[in-house]
């Protein structure tokens, strides 16, 4: 649409005139519209209404009582208009904008007066669904997933962007709609429906409607606008000729050793290549010391030596309150009074501003000690909190923006570098190769193990039974994560959550690896490697098998070949179709051969 910059006084008078249309009982609401949308704002009760003139569908929101706009603040433009909202005894201060690339969408501002961080704030409302038979979309720590809202109490923490992605949509898996946030907010961490994420003020929101596609278009829209917006990001495929090791990101596993001493690990290794394990990643937390025999024995199997580290420190250091950055941020706290009961030293640690030196320097001393390739920084995109340590303070962004820095200038030595742990936040996406917890679903389900204090001996028990009806529960979850960025960033299960965390349980892990084209993980010992030898050999080689094909590819389509979703496939710009059984019976195909049960076939989409 075509944006004029003067307007003559009777061609103003005109639009203004035009910018108010009758609402439910011949109420007059200030609108503004485009050739695709019509948005209006109850003068009432401060709701939005949008109309898509693409399929006249109406989209409504979820009002809350109490809630209305102050007639004498309403500004209209023909593309924006603005208010004031008053409810629950807080004023915000509204502006909602079309968007000219966008007819399909409209960016929403929301201020705060007084205010630089809030909770999740009561307004606006979200839009609910227009008819029966939608779902919720939803992001999670890791992957994605889609619950019916006839069901609206199995939901944690909806309509809000505590998940790693900060979007959240509805869909009715043909039409769609999409709510992304664009400035900063603090993921709360807890796994349960307790949500205390925080946000900046002002909001910017952008919203979106979609007349087909689903959440696999949602994924997509998220895709391009964030690849938009950093234009320096480079797929995994394009980062091997720099950086050779990348390689085994793409149909490698993921292995933490857990020997008695370097030699034991280097017996583990050069047994499972001589089994067939190819290529993996063998990682170090610590156990004991590494020494140069160790990695250099290990690099000349064609495995990657990665070790784990944490550059920057945990939050509980500061304080036990485990809530304290975001109380800190909404006043709840003092600064002050935070101060004065915390040891100073403690706010080095987890000052990304003050520790990037540090860092840099030890990881330089690693790197020439060992011939490390690969840093695993657990929880360091996940611990942020701003520093207000007198010699060295910064705001919750520039800790942010320092732990991205210590990302990206431990790549520049040429390693592989992956955090995670609880989030896989994609402003981290610029600087990392990898998360661990990328297929995990918290809120919903998190193992409570001590890994390194023995918790990875529990492997290849018989437990997991309560957690698995939520993790691998193929009628609810979606690759949400692979489908915007599989080609950027690799991911595996948490080292909590490894694929044989529970043996009833592995095969079912596997068959996700293979249809997301993921990482499997491992925990390896003497003792489990020789009781399961021919099970991990196994699992390597199906996955390998498909992540060979796919494994640095982007995922371009999911979806269900069956009503109970038990069989499921997915569509890389490889031109390769993976589809998985997850039920027991055989998949007939119609002339092709069957799918037997919990099992996978791979073909070609050009293939008749």
């Amino acid at each position: 649409m075509e944006i004029i910059q003067r307007w003559s006084l009777p061609v103003l008078l005109l639009l203004l005139s035009a910018s108010f249309s009758n609402g439910q009982n011949g109420n007059v609401l200030p609108t503004i519209e485009n050739d695709v949308l019509r948005i209006s704002l109850s003068i009432s009760d401060a709701s939005l209404t949008v109309v898509d003139k693409r399929i006249t569908l109406e989209w409504r929101q979820q009002v809350r009582p109490g809630f209305r706009v102050a007639a004498d603040s309403i500004r209209v433009s023909p593309t924006s208009l603005s208010a004031r909202v008053l409810g629950e005894g807080a004023t915000y201060v509204l502006t909602v904008s079309l968007t000219k690339e966008s007819p399909y969408a409209f960016d929403l501002l929301l201020d705060i007066p007084d205010r630089h961080y809030a909770a999740m704030p009561a307004y606006p409302f979200p839009f609910v669904a227009p008819e029966k038979g939608w779902y919720y979309v939803q992001n999670t720590s890791g992957e994605g997933m889609l619950m019916p809202l006839e069901k609206a109490d199995e939901i944690n923490k909806p309509f809000s962007w505590s998940g790693s992605q900060p979007w959240w949509g509805l869909t009715d898996l043909k039409r769609a709609m999409i709510a992304r946030l664009d400035t900063f907010r603090n993921p709360s961490r807890r796994p349960n429906s307790d949500d205390w994420t925080v946000y900046a003020t002002p909001l910017r929101i952008h919203y979106a409607f979609f007349t087909e596609g689903g959440y696999t278009g949602l994924a997509k829209e998220y895709r391009n606008y964030f690849l938009s917006t950093h234009p320096e990001l480079r797929p995994l495929r394009d980062r091997v000729q720099a950086r050779p090791a990348v390689s085994n990101l793409k149909d490698g596993v993921y292995v933490y050793l857990w020997g008695e001493n370097p030699a034991e690990d280097l017996s583990l290794v050069r047994e499972m290549k001589a089994a067939g394990v190819e290529r993996g990643i063998a990682m170090f937390y610590g156990r004991h010391e590494v020494d140069r025999a160790l990695c250099d024995g290990i690099k000349q199997l064609g495995w990657v030596v990665g070790m784990y580290r944490m550059p920057t420190g945990n939050l509980f250091r500061v304080s036990r309150n485990r809530g304290w950055p975001n109380a800190l941020l909404t006043g709840q706290l003092a600064p002050d009074q935070l101060l004065a009961s915390s040891n100073l030293r403690s706010w080095d640690r987890i000052c990304g501003k003050h520790l990037l030196p540090e860092w840099i320097a030890k990881a330089k001393e690693a790197i020439r000690d060992y011939g490390l390739q690969l840093f695993y920084f657990d929880t360091l995109v996940v611990q942020l909190a701003p520093c207000l340590h007198p010699d060295h303070p910064s705001s919750i962004g520039e800790n942010q923006q320092a732990r991205l820095e210590i990302l990206k200038k431990t790549r520049d030595m040429g390693m592989i570098v992956g955090s995670g742990e609880g989030m896989c936040p994609t402003w981290a996406l610029p600087g990392v190769d990898f998360f661990e917890g990328l297929m995990s679903l918290r809120p919903y389900a998190d193992t409570r193990l001590r890994i390194p204090a023995g918790g990875y001996e529990t492997d290849l028990g018989n437990s997991y039974q309560e957690q698995a009806a939520i993790t691998l529960d193929e009628t609810r979850r979606i690759p949400l994560y692979q489908l915007a960025f599989h080609d950027y960033v690799a991911g595996t299960w948490v080292w909590r959550d490894t694929n044989y965390q529970s043996t009833p349980f592995a095969r079912k892990k596997d068959l996700f690896n293979i249809l997301y084209g993921t990482m499997p993980m491992w925990h390896i010992n003497r003792r489990l490697w020789d009781s399961h030898k021919a099970d991990f050999v196994a699992s390597y080689e199906s996955i390998a098998s498909v992540r060979e094909r796919i494994g640095f590819a982007e995922m371009v389509k999911h979806g269900w070949l069956t009503a109970d979703r038990s069989v499921q496939f997915t569509e890389w710009d490889t031109g390769d179709r993976v589809i998985v059984n997850f039920g027991d019976r055989p998949f007939d195909r119609k002339g092709k051969e069957p799918v037997q049960g919990r099992s996978f076939t791979v073909e070609r989409t050009d293939a008749k």
